[in-house]
C-alpha cells in the first residue's frame, strides 16, 4: 500500500484541514512540523519516509480566490525526485512541471460538470477523478458523475471531506461499495484515516493508496508502519 502525504495550501501557507470548512483553516503547526512553510512540511514528511508522491490542494484556486501557481511551480524545481498530485478545481492548470511525470492533475466532482469530464477524456489528459462527499456525506456535484464508470479514468479518489481531520476513521462502507461495484478501477482513500489499523482494514477492501495528513502530523502513523505497508504493495 502506498501512503501519499497531503498538503493543503492557502495564501502561500500550509494549513490544517478539518471537515472541508476551508475558510476557517488555520496555518499548520503540529507535532510533526511546527512551521506552515510548505517546504518545511515536505521536509518533515520526507523525514518520516522517502515518499515519492505527494498530494497538494490549492485551496485558493478551489475557492476561486486566485491560486498558488508560483509556489507550486517552485516545488517542481526544488523537489525533482517527487511527483505531485495537484487539485486546483480545473483540468486546465497554470502549473509547469519540469517533466510531465511530475504532475498529475486532480479534478473533483465539486468543481466540474459532466461536460468537463467528457472533454478531459477527449483530450486524453492524464488526470485522477475525485468523487467528493461533503460533511453530511452527500455527493458534491452532478449525480451522474458518481455512477458513470465509462467516463472515469483508471484511478479515482473517494474524498469524504466530512471525515478530514475528525479522527473518526475512514468511510469503510462507501469505499467497500466502490471497490466491489467497480473492480476495474483503482480507488484511493481520503478522509478520516487515523492509524495503521485503519490502513490494514482499507487494504483488505482492495485499497492500495491512501491520502493522509493528520495521522502523520500527530505521529500516529510511524516510519515502521509505512515501511510495512509499502513492502506489501
Amino acid at each position: 500500500m502506498q501512503i501519499i502525504p497531503v498538503i493543503d495550501i492557502k495564501a502561500g501557507q500550509a494549513v490544517l484541514a478539518k471537515q472541508g470548512n476551508r475558510k476557517n483553516y488555520l496555518p499548520l503547526s503540529t507535532n510533526l512540523c511546527h512551521s506552515s512553510q510548505v517546504d518545511d512540511v515536505i521536509n518533515a514528511y520526507l523525514g518520516v519516509f522517502p515518499f515519492t508522491r505527494m498530494y497538494i490542494a490549492d485551496l485558493d484556486a478551489l475557492m476561486g480566490l486566485g491560486n498558488n501557481q508560483y509556489l507550486i511551480n517552485a516545488l517542481f524545481t526544488r523537489y525533482p525526485q517527487l511527483s505531485f498530485m495537484v487539485d486546483s478545481g480545473s483540468i486546465k492548470t497554470p502549473y509547469t512541471p519540469l517533466r510531465n511525470q511530475q504532475l498529475t492533475t486532480i479534478i473533483g466532482t465539486e468543481s466540474i460538470t459532466t461536460k468537463t469530464l467528457v472533454q478531459a477524456q477527449q483530450l486524453k489528459t492524464d488526470f485522477i477523478l475525485s468523487l467528493d462527499f461533503n460533511s453530511e456525506h452527500a455527493i458534491m456535484g452532478d449525480a451522474i458523475l458518481y455512477a458513470s464508470p465509462a467516463l472515469w479514468p483508471k484511478e479515482l479518489i473517494i474524498m469524504t471531506l466530512g471525515l478530514v481531520g475528525k479522527n473518526n476513521g475512514p468511510d469503510l462502507e462507501k469505499l467497500q461499495y466502490y471497490c466491489s461495484t467497480y473492480p476495474q478501477h483503482n480507488f484511493i482513500a481520503a478522509g478520516g484515516i487515523r492509524h495503521y489499523e485503519d490502513l490494514l482494514q482499507l487494504k483488505k477492501l482492495g485499497i492500495q493508496q491512501a491520502l493522509i495528513a493528520s495521522a502523520l502530523h500527530n505521529k500516529k502513523l510511524t516510519t515502521q508502519n509505512i515501511e510495512q505497508l509499502h513492502k506489501s504493495i
